[in-house]
């Protein structure tokens, strides 16, 4: 299963501050650079532009300058600044590849960032004008759409979508106005979504806005939306089942089996059993509205080094649609995932039995897919037989939830069980009391795994013991049975997840101890649970332990991670002492980590802290080769400047870097040289100095 791991920082959820909150503690006094003055820092650099007698750097020095203009909150001439970067950016379209033309591109994108924070649609304006040819201002209507959800103007928000589109019956209407409630989800505006949701009734509507509303709780509302899809006459299917058997998956993720059997039977009353084939899908995924834990906290932290953002392009991954599962595999799952026992059983049989009488209404000979399935070897044949063998896997499927559900595991169980669909199931449906049953098999269903793939019993009771707390056993099991310590953990922990977003809190702290003793190491994704937890003093030792791990091949790794969370953390431990937790470090990586550690306290604002390593090198690098030191200290003092930009300072941070060449603009490496796209400069001091708030003081 794929559990989208966006809204706001984990961390500053966990510790209940704002990220920046401790920026320039213990620093020495900052002379904040204002406005007009950074204005004219900006100009002062042009004007050294000009003077340039080298063509590459001449371009370079006015790209960043023009982009600084760009980014300012003032009226100085920002029009003049974007039509000479665009006369430039048109010259540099003749060349293939052009590192000025990617400058640009990201700079724009910072600067338009920028403006939406500050609510700027002048400069929004211009910049979608002049560079993205967005003539009827996206970017404007986008900002008024989040002036709108911060005003939790439910009225006012649910005009705007109706005017999305001019047709309400378009198909980009309806895609829009369900992109629109997803972000809505996103930031947090969840209560707000549900009420555009429920105010958004066009017919066309009810199939994308019926699923909306099941994800936030509209059972009610979104009842009533599959009830009109049901009486629609469309080119495709209603999807009146599809919202009725989502609205059973929610119920059972709350453990609401009474709610969940009246679904089940309403959708199979309402749908003929020919129509019940596996090609009818439901999602079962976790959507933007119902899974409220942070989605992109690790690609967050990452894009606060300076190191990450100079060598990565900071731009978001696409992500796939997920297939989703046959309406009565949904269903039998969801029977299983709110409770279990004999009833449940007996639900699920009878949802086998619906299952039966399809395949045999559709011309579909299960014993013959099981055959098929057992010699479909190669694609070709797969791709032949994929009817059949889609048939064959929604019962397999069926099987599995019946054992899901109580049903003793026979052989036929057996063979369809395996890690993915336990670990899949646990995380789609976190109440469900299967893991407190793999973790004590019966000595029944012992014996027919054993028999079958001992293997998988090991590893399938390591998964119950883990999510059952039960870390001593767990770590004896390990010990017994070598086949449990090849278990896959991260799937493990994607279920201790689920169980957090559940609300299941004491039940996911326990089972994050057993992952934990039970898989030592490190690991981001629990120790952000750490953090959502609000175990901090566990995470400090986590964290540590990122600390004490090797330095990256020239890049960010979990040093700088580490640091960056110890200091938000109020772990003020020396640059020197972070530098040595990795005992036997060689120079290189010792110098890996300096810069590691320097890229953090960056983060911080710790200006200071980097210039006193930078005077007095760790022990580990006293002895440096001149060259070395000095390709060394270039890259402290790059960062050393951006932190005085961050904490205010923009003119000390500035003069640092002033009259460095193209290559002193990157940062440079021990025993390697200079490697990264250049970023010690005017353009990313002056947006960092901005989006730290220090223009608007």
């Amino acid at each position: 299963m794929k559990i989208r791991v966006w809204i706001k920082s984990a961390l500053a959820a966990a510790v209940g501050v704002h990220c920046f909150a401790s920026l320039g503690q213990a620093q020495s006094p900052v002379e904040r650079t204002t406005l007009p003055r950074a204005t004219e820092l900006v100009e002062a650099h042009l004007a050294r532009a000009q003077a340039e007698t080298n063509a590459d750097l001449k371009r370079r020095m006015q790209i960043e300058a023009y982009l600084a203009l760009l980014s300012l909150p003032s009226t100085h001439r920002p029009y003049e600044a974007a039509d000479r970067l665009r006369v430039i950016d048109e010259a540099l379209a003749q060349k293939p590849v052009s590192s000025d033309r990617e400058l640009i591109e990201v700079g724009l994108a910072a600067a338009r960032t920028l403006a939406e924070k500050r609510e700027d649609l002048q400069r929004i304006f211009l910049l979608d004008r002049q560079y993205s040819g967005l003539s009827s201002g996206e970017g404007v209507n986008q900002q008024y759409f989040w002036q709108l959800a911060r005003a939790n103007d439910a009225e006012a928000m649910s005009w705007f979508f109706q005017s999305m589109q001019p047709g309400v019956g378009e198909v980009a209407g309806i895609v829009n106005r369900s992109v629109a409630v997803d972000w809505l989800c996103q930031r947090g505006h969840r209560s707000l979504a549900r009420q555009v949701a429920t105010r958004l009734t066009a017919p066309e509507l009810d199939a994308a806005m019926g699923l909306r509303l099941a994800d936030l709780g509209a059972s009610a509302e979104a009842e009533q939306r599959a009830a009109g899809s049901m009486t629609q006459t469309t080119r495709r299917a209603p999807a009146g089942p599809e919202i009725l058997a989502r609205l059973a998956v929610m119920a059972s993720r709350r453990g609401d089996s009474a709610e969940v059997e009246r679904l089940v039977r309403k959708v199979v009353e309402a749908v003929e059993p020919r129509q019940l084939s596996p090609d009818r899908r439901v999602s079962v995924d976790y959507g933007d509205c119902d899974w409220t834990l942070d989605r992109g906290f690790a690609r967050r932290w990452q894009a606060r080094s300076i190191y990450w953002q100079s060598a990565f392009k900071l731009t978001a991954q696409p992500g796939g649609t997920p297939l989703g599962q046959p309406y009565l595999v949904a269903l039998a799952d969801s029977v299983a995932g709110a409770t279990a026992g004999p009833v449940s059983v007996g639900l699920i049989e009878q949802l086998i039995a619906v299952f039966d009488r399809s395949a045999r209404e559709n011309g579909i000979d299960l014993t013959n897919a099981a055959i098929l399935a057992a010699d479909a070897q190669t694609d070709l044949a797969r791709r032949n037989n994929a009817p059949a063998l889609a048939w064959y896997g929604a019962r397999q499927s069926l099987i599995l939830a019946r054992v899901a559900a109580g049903a003793p595991i026979d052989d036929a169980a057996a063979k369809a069980l395996g890690v993915d669909w336990a670990t899949s199931f646990l995380a789609i449906y976190p109440r469900s009391p299967l893991a407190r049953r793999l973790a004590g098999l019966t000595e029944a269903d012992r014996e027919t795994l054993d028999r079958i793939n001992p293997r998988l019993r090991a590893q399938l009771q390591l998964i119950g013991l883990v999510l059952e707390g039960n870390a001593v056993d767990a770590r004896a099991l390990m010990e017994a049975e070598p086949a449990a310590v090849d278990l896959d953990a991260g799937p493990v922990l994607h279920v201790i997840e689920a169980q957090q977003n559940a609300g299941l809190t004491e039940r996911a702290a326990a089972a994050l101890d057993a992952y934990l003793y039970a898989f030592p190491g490190k690991d981001l994704p629990a120790l952000r649970l750490l953090l959502l937890q609000g175990r901090n003093d566990r995470a400090k030792v986590v964290l540590r332990e990122f600390v004490a791990g090797s330095a990256g091949a020239f890049g960010v790794s979990d040093i700088f991670v580490g640091v960056m969370l110890l200091r938000e953390l109020g772990d003020r431990t020396d640059v020197e002492t972070l530098v040595g937790l990795r005992t036997g470090a060689d120079v290189p990586e010792a110098s890996r980590r300096l810069v590691e550690v320097a890229d953090a306290l960056a983060w911080d604002g710790a200006a200071d802290e980097i210039e006193a390593a930078s005077r007095q090198l760790p022990r580990e690098l006293a002895q440096l080769p001149a060259k070395d030191a000095a390709c060394l200290r270039d890259t402290l003092q790059g960062l050393q400047a951006v932190a005085l930009a961050r904490r205010g300072d923009l003119e000390a941070g500035l003069r640092l870097v002033e009259g460095r060449s193209l290559d002193q603009r990157q940062f440079c490496w021990v025993g390697k040289g200079y490697d990264s796209k250049p970023i010690f400069d005017i353009r990313f001091l002056v947006q960092e100095w901005v989006r730290r708030g220090h223009a608007a003081r």
